[in-house]
């Protein structure tokens, strides 16, 4: 709903400017060549571990702008849109939600390593076995 058309990109992207100069100011992010790129979230169609990583990852960090476009929409559109976006906003507040998005983001965390050797066309056994024992050992 956030990335559905132009304006409401062009309202998450103000959203997340506003996040990173709030940011910039306290300290919490470095400014130089290669930082600080635009995030995105993944599509549907992307099913590769990796990009399940990368979705809940850049989810937990554009949290923020996420909260305030669907807040945007749930003041400022036609009532079906806004009926939707206040459904969104209220599931994407409970704690749920939050709790299993860093749920998540840590298992996939935890496992990404593996999933990457897993997914390469030379499958070399003895480190897939290692990196199995070292997955299995930070999940217990």
């Amino acid at each position: 709903m956030v990335g559905a058309s132009f304006k409401r990109r062009d309202e998450f992207r103000e959203a997340q400017a506003k996040e990173i100069e709030k940011a910039l100011h306290k300290g919490e992010l470095e400014t130089g060549k290669g930082l600080n790129q635009e995030l995105g979230l993944a599509r549907a169609g992307d099913t590769r571990w990796g990009s399940h990583y990368k979705f809940f990852n850049n989810f937990i960090l554009m949290f923020g702008p996420i909260i305030d476009v669907l807040d945007a929409i749930a003041v400022n559109t036609h009532f079906e849109e806004k009926c939707r976006a206040k459904g969104y906003l209220i599931e994407c507040l409970t704690f749920d939600v939050v709790f299993m998005l860093h749920f998540m983001h840590i298992v996939l965390a935890i496992t990404n390593d593996l999933n990457v050797a897993f997914q390469k066309k030379e499958q070399d056994i003895a480190n897939a076995m290692l990196l199995v024992r070292v997955a299995k050992n930070r999940l217990q």
